[in-house]
């Protein structure tokens, strides 16, 4: 398994887990404080651009953790499935509660963001958590 995809990987899932944080801290409470007669046009422009924000990155990170799966020694195989589980979880998350609120939210139905708040943070603490198994890849793969 090469370096630059164990780097790769590391580099995305800390770009998500950056993101993820200020997402939850500052901009998910941010958007309850927002009118409802707003909500709608504010909650569809923040999935407009936060897509292209997160998306190509998703799409390197799930490439390169899924290069590395298959291709890390046997000695490395546990740490890197635990970090694509971890992945798993994030974007499992993302795709079948946090995609629906937020379309429920563009809707007018604002009274959904505490709970967004909440679902997020087991996408949070996920992407975290990828990265010290990202680190200990890398560690791994240079010596």
């Amino acid at each position: 398994m090469s370096p630059l995809v164990a780097l790769v990987a590391l580099a995305t899932a800390s770009f998500m887990a950056g993101v993820l944080w200020v997402i939850q801290i500052v901009h998910y409470p941010l958007l309850d404080e927002v009118p409802d007669s707003s909500i709608e046009r504010v909650a569809l422009r923040h999935q407009r651009l936060i897509t292209r924000v997160v998306g190509p990155t998703m799409i390197v990170e799930a490439i390169s953790s899924l290069w590395i799966l298959l291709l890390v020694p046997e000695s490395l195989f546990y740490l890197a499935l635990a970090s694509f589980t971890l992945l798993l979880i994030a974007v499992g998350v993302t795709i079948f509660q946090a995609v629906p609120l937020h379309s429920r939210i563009a809707q007018g139905t604002s009274h959904l963001i505490p709970r967004l708040i909440q679902i997020n943070w087991p996408r949070t603490v996920a992407w975290s958590l990828r990265i010290p198994c990202g680190a200990l890849l890398v560690y791994q793969t240079l010596n």
